[in-house]
């Protein structure tokens, strides 16, 4: 099953209306977003014994995340030491916290994001998509209703950062870091990081000058021209209830089996371990704590620069949660429709993940493992 993305006509043949269940799946999001209310109870299997006890005030302060991203990054990294070829340990990229990066390599990521941005569109039938940048949110789009609240939420956009980091690279002659933003370093301190405070379009830094071209969802024709500022409406609040050091750690704790895990970081109403509630979840969280238009927009959030760091966090926590417990953590869980709507089969580790004209569509296996070098080749540092 390939989830193609060529354009509006090629969106999963065989299964007509997908944009009106894309639709009714959007509006019941939005509900479930405001308040969960799924009781879900999952069991499985405890997590390693190797991994620490961790006091709370070790989890409130990030002691405890750092050291589960250490556990891991040394996990990862032994893999590639036994590979002979592929993704062999010298050629591991390293991906890094915004504020790890040197600041050379920030004004080049941000320049590359910007060079993007003026780039052609590979979308020769979408009139509103005028750069390579409009492209991810065309994709996003599409891929909506098949990558969210489903078996390839994870994997999916893991691969999706890892395509704009290959357009950097081709197009643009980003050779940096590709960064991830860890979201309770700011909780508290919204109004300082990232810029563009306020609730209304930027006026200052690097994309103070962006055009939004296509979106919002609501629109008559979401994929017309329809040309505005980027705004953003930082919440403070959303990030301290739902993204903070304590949210991510629990995560990580107790989640035992990959469909808490997944159903957790998206604010399902599973519970975890010992009857642990996730509430809202941290990708919502990271999300509407940036907000703003096209940030807090279900389809076209994937417009919003911010939007690459967050589920560069997002796929980090992944990457730790399998790496605590490898040799059980390579699965997937669910259909490859949001909430099986429509109704679905179950997804399998064969099934393709759509990403044309972007780039190849690859299996669901493929993306699996961050080392696995085929194609995917990086790790992420500890903060």
């Amino acid at each position: 099953m390939v989830k193609s993305l060529g354009g509006p006509s090629r969106l999963w043949p065989k299964r007509p209306g997908c944009l009106e269940a894309s639709n009714q799946v959007f509006e019941a999001m939005r509900s479930i977003l405001k308040i969960v209310t799924a009781t879900a109870l999952l069991a499985g299997m405890a997590i390693s014994a190797s991994i620490p006890t961790f006091t709370q005030s070790q989890i409130d302060s990030g002691e405890a995340i750092r050291a589960l991203g250490k556990i891991a990054y040394d996990t990862a990294m032994a893999r590639a030491a036994k590979a002979t070829s592929g993704c062999t340990k010298d050629k591991i990229k390293i991906r890094k916290e915004w504020r790890n990066m040197t600041l050379p390599d920030r004004k080049a990521y941000q320049e590359g994001i910007q060079c993007l941005m003026q780039k052609p569109s590979r979308y020769p039938n979408i009139k509103g998509a005028k750069t390579a940048w409009d492209d991810y949110g065309v994709l996003h789009y599409y891929q909506t209703p098949f990558v969210h609240d489903d078996a390839t939420f994870l994997l999916w956009h893991r691969h999706y950062n890892w395509v704009l980091e290959q357009d950097l690279l081709k197009l643009c002659g980003y050779t940096g870091v590709f960064p991830y933003w860890e979201w309770g370093l700011d909780c508290g301190s919204m109004d300082k990081s990232p810029p563009g405070t306020g609730g209304g379009c930027l006026k200052t830094g690097p994309f103070a000058n962006f055009t939004v071209n296509i979106g919002p969802t609501e629109a008559r024709d979401p994929l017309a021209y329809n040309p505005r500022c980027l705004k953003r409406d930082l919440n403070d609040d959303v990030c301290r209830k739902w993204a903070s050091l304590r949210n991510t750690t629990d995560l990580l704790l107790s989640t035992s089996t990959v469909a808490v895990f997944q159903g957790a970081v998206q604010g399902e109403g599973v519970r975890g371990d010992n009857g642990k509630n996730f509430g809202t979840g941290v990708h919502s969280g990271g999300h509407y704590a940036i907000s703003g238009d096209p940030g807090s927009d279900f389809h076209f959030s994937a417009l919003e620069p911010g939007f690459y760091l967050h589920h560069g966090n997002i796929d980090r926590l992944h990457f730790i949660w399998q790496n605590l417990a490898w040799d059980t953590r390579q699965t997937i869980s669910g259909t490859n429709t949001m909430y099986n709507m429509p109704p679905s089969p179950a997804a399998v580790l064969t099934d393709n993940m759509g990403f044309e004209p972007l780039h190849r569509n690859i299996t669901i296996k493929q993306a699996m493992d961050t080392v696995g070098g085929t194609p995917l080749c990086y790790v992420y540092e500890p903060w």
